[in-house]
């Protein structure tokens, strides 16, 4: 099984790297892939372009500490990131048929929104990683085609029994806009970003405007 785990990556850091570490040792996936969106269906501003994006999912990739993969499929392709195309393009050019989407419990809440949200839950694996101030318990008003697809037990989840696994970890209190504020404000960013990334934003003066 494969993970896909796509984001702004605006910076990459704890928040991502922490639970998706975590996973890999608790399903034996074989790789997780970082994808950076390329363009947000929902216009959502990135501080930095594409490139250095990628630039900081590669350099946290090519540490032998995880099994994760920078792919830049959504860059290559331009355009609207649409997760359920993406995922469609991954299927068929990858040999492992078990992919498995990963996101937040912020992102999985508003999945109705989402351009073609029945087929990416009918047709794909998915499991959710808790986020900081937001309920899981809320889960239950979810409407019942998704939440009878809802587990908590990883053996149901890997039987196929159930297609939305919930996965509860010590969620950090960490995202972009708080590094990003850190940085603007030549505040500390240790536990909040790995060194090698904030001396990539370093050399390449990042994060020293506001948009």
């Amino acid at each position: 099984m494969i993970g896909i785990f796509g984001g702004s990556f605006d910076p990459i850091h704890f928040g991502h790297i922490n639970p998706l570490n975590e996973l890999s040792e608790v399903f034996d996936f074989k790789e997780i892939r970082l994808i950076p969106t390329y363009q947000s269906p929902a216009n959502k501003v990135f501080f930095v372009n594409a490139r250095h994006r990628y630039n900081m999912v590669s350099i946290i990739s090519s540490s032998n500490s995880n099994n994760f993969i920078a792919d830049n499929i959504e860059i290559l392709n331009e355009g609207i990131s649409y997760t359920y195309e993406t995922l469609e393009m991954i299927r068929k050019k990858v040999e492992i048929k078990d992919i498995c989407l990963i996101m937040g419990l912020d992102a999985f809440f508003d999945i109705k929104s989402w351009y073609n949200y029945k087929k990416l839950i009918n047709n794909y694996k998915l499991i959710i990683i808790n986020r900081p101030n937001y309920c899981i318990d809320n889960i239950s008003n979810m409407d019942i085609e998704i939440f009878n697809k809802i587990t908590y037990d990883r053996n149901e989840f890997l039987k196929n029994e159930k297609s939305i696994y919930l996965y509860k970890t010590s969620a950090l209190d960490i995202s972009s806009t708080k590094i990003r504020d850190a940085i603007l404000k030549g505040n500390k960013t240790i536990g909040l970003i790995p060194g090698s990334i904030m001396s990539y934003i370093k050399r390449n003066g990042l994060y020293t405007e506001i948009l």
